[in-house]
C-alpha cells in the first residue's frame, strides 16, 4: 500500500540520509517534510538539487519545507531580533524550491515573550508585517506560504488558533494559508477535528503527533496522547484536503526503524478505516 501520508526529517536525526530515504520508502511513506536548520538531513541545505534527486531516486517527494528555529522570532519587539528571523527564513526558500517543495511553514510567534493583553497587538503588528514580506519572497520563489498553529504553553499567546489565524492569513492573498498541527490543537484544549473543518480551503499543510493534552508539546506517536485521531482524519477526508499528512514525531522511543514500522501501521490502519467507510458510504446509496 502506498501511503498517503509523509514523515518529517526531525526524526532522520542519526540514520544517515540515504539510510533514512531507504526506511522510508521501505515502510510505504511517498512524502517528506523537510527542516531547514543548518546541517539538518545531511546538509540538503547547501545541495538541494542533489538531495532532490536522492529523494526522488527513492521514490518519496518533498511536500513541505519548515523554517528554522532562527526563523521563528517574527514578532519580536526588539527590530534586530526580528530582521536576524526574518533572515533566517528566508534563506531557506531558494532550496526548498529547488528541492521541489510547493509549501513552507512559518512560525508567526516565538516562545518566552510578554503576552499580557497589552502587549497582544504589537505582537500580531509585527508578525503581519514579517509575513508580508516573507509571503512575498515565497511568491517569487513559486512557493505557498503555510502559517502554523503553535502550543500556547499556558499563556494567552496570540495566533495559537485558526479562528485566529484565518482572517490573519487572508490578508497576505491566496497562496498563504495554515498549517495545522494537530498536537498543538489539542495541547491548546482545541479539538484538530473541528479546526480542519473550520481552515477549510486554507488549510496547506498538516503536521501530526499527540501529546497528554496539558499543555505540553510532546511530539508522541499518535494514539499515545489524546488526541481524537479518527475524527481528524474524517475532517481530512470531509473537507477534501489533498495536501501533506505529515507525521512530525521526536523522541518516540526505539530505533528510527521501530518508529517508522508504528507510524506505517498506523497510516495502514488510517487508510483502510478510510476505505472502509467509503465502501459503506457507496453501499449506503446503492440500498
Amino acid at each position: 500500500m502506498n501511503l498517503r501520508y509523509g514523515v518529517s526529517s526531525c526524526l532522520a536525526a542519526g540514520p544517515s540520509r540515504a539510510g533514512f530515504l531507504e526506511k522510508l520508502a521501505a515502510a510505504g511513506f511517498a512524502d517528506l517534510e523537510l527542516g531547514a536548520d543548518a546541517g539538518s538531513f545531511g546538509g540538503w541545505l547547501t545541495h538541494p538539487a542533489r538531495a532532490r534527486r536522492e529523494i526522488e531516486a527513492a521514490g518519496l517527494r518533498v511536500r513541505s519545507v519548515h523554517t528554522p528555529e532562527a526563523g521563528w522570532d517574527n514578532s519580536a519587539p526588539d527590530p534586530d531580533k526580528r530582521r536576524a528571523a526574518a533572515g533566517a527564513a528566508a534563506a531557506c526558500l531558494g532550496p526548498a524550491a529547488e528541492v521541489g517543495a510547493g509549501v513552507v511553514v512559518w512560525h508567526p510567534t516565538y516562545s518566552g515573550h510578554d503576552w499580557s493583553p497589552a502587549a497582544v497587538a504589537g505582537h500580531v503588528a509585527r508578525s503581519g508585517e514579517a509575513l508580508a514580506a516573507f509571503a512575498a519572497a515565497a511568491r517569487a520563489a513559486g512557493l505557498r506560504v503555510a502559517v502554523e498553529n503553535l502550543p500556547r504553553r499556558g499563556t494567552p499567546r496570540p495566533l495559537a488558533s485558526v479562528v485566529e489565524l484565518l482572517p490573519f492569513v487572508a490578508a497576505h492573498g491566496a497562496d498563504v494559508g495554515i498549517c495545522l498541527d494537530a498536537g498543538h490543537s489539542n495541547a491548546n484544549g482545541l479539538s484538530a477535528a473541528e479546526e480542519v473543518r473550520a481552515a477549510g480551503s486554507r488549510l496547506f499543510a498538516t503536521h501530526i503527533q499527540d501529546n497528554d493534552g496539558q499543555g505540553g508539546d510532546q511530539h508522541l506517536l499518535p494514539g499515545r496522547g489524546t488526541t481524537d485521531w479518527p475524527a481528524f482524519v474524517r475532517a481530512l477526508d470531509a473537507t477534501g484536503y489533498s495536501g501533506g499528512r505529515i507525521f512530525e514525531v521526536v523522541g518516540a522511543g526505539g530505533g528510527v526503524a521501530d518508529v517508522l514500522d508504528a507510524l506505517a501501521r498506523t497510516a495502514r490502519d488510517w487508510t483502510s478505516q478510510r476505505e472502509v467507510g467509503r465502501k459503506e458510504a457507496q453501499d449506503a446509496q446503492g440500498a
